[in-house]
């Protein structure tokens, strides 16, 4: 489950805002460890959002994020749920459709639930 406290420091919250496959790595011991922190942002304790210009790889950006520009520490969650789907299927986090376009893998999971 979602655990809120593991984002959150006195000074605020850090959101990678750009967690994906290759940004994961893991160590000898097979912990996961979180990398590439170039884009990550904090939210200081007194906002609950921040708008901010959009940062990370597409097919992994939260929706709100991406339409509207709020940045939250449920932002990295969903892009993590991302990894988790392409852990599952198999698939990528972008799927190419047959009509040549590109649908999110998302979509392809409600299609098949």
């Amino acid at each position: 489950s979602y655990d809120p406290h593991l984002h959150h420091f006195p000074e605020g919250a850090i959101v990678h805002r750009d967690i994906k496959p290759t940004n994961i790595l893991l160590n000898e011991s097979g912990q996961a460890k979180l990398s590439d922190f170039g884009v990550s942002k904090l939210i200081t304790p007194d906002f609950s959002h921040a708008s901010t210009e959009i940062k990370g790889t597409t097919g992994y950006l939260d929706p709100e994020y991406f339409t509207v520009g709020k940045l939250t520490d449920a932002s990295d969650v969903y892009s993590f749920g991302i990894v988790l789907l392409e852990l599952i299927s198999g698939q990528r986090a972008v799927i190419a459709t047959l009509s040549g376009g590109a649908e999110s893998i998302v979509y392809m999971a409600h299609v098949f639930m």
